[in-house]
């Protein structure tokens, strides 16, 4: 693999990352998303499609709470369970940074041709066939 990509690629994900005027990470950003994708959701369907540990759902779950981004409310048929939901103000920073992911794309897609987007689309999409066929 060429030297200068693993750069490129970082230099990217932490431009798409930069979120700190929100007041949140990338990784709680990604949370967010699952959250509201989900609409009512609990630690372990996240951990799951996070493919990390409840530990640490439950850690980033606790900020996300402190900031009112996020609620916890009882699950009514397994009094155990507890479910997350996204607060108006999560929907609302969640807005904010996808608006902001789309800026970042549209950005370093205007430094490309037509010709370079499409390649890059086949490229990225066969990437994504990979990745959930890896999951499965």
């Amino acid at each position: 693999m060429e030297e200068w990509l693993i750069p490129v690629i970082k230099g990217l994900i932490s431009e798409l990352n930069e979120l700190r005027e929100l007041g949140i990470t990338g990784s709680q950003f990604h949370l967010l998303s699952k959250i509201q994708k989900e609409k009512v959701t609990n630690v372990k369907n996240l951990a799951e499609e996070l493919d990390v540990k409840s530990s640490a759902i439950t850690v980033m779950l606790e900020r996300l709470v402190q900031n009112d981004l996020v609620s916890r409310v009882q699950d009514e048929k397994d009094r155990r369970s507890v479910l997350v939901r996204l607060t108006d103000e999560g929907e609302e920073v969640l807005k904010k940074g996808k608006i902001h992911s789309k800026e970042v794309l549209l950005k370093y897609a205007s430094l490309l041709d037509d010709d370079e987007l499409r390649v890059i689309y086949r490229v990225l999409r066969k990437l994504a066939v990979y990745q959930t066929a890896e999951k499965k």
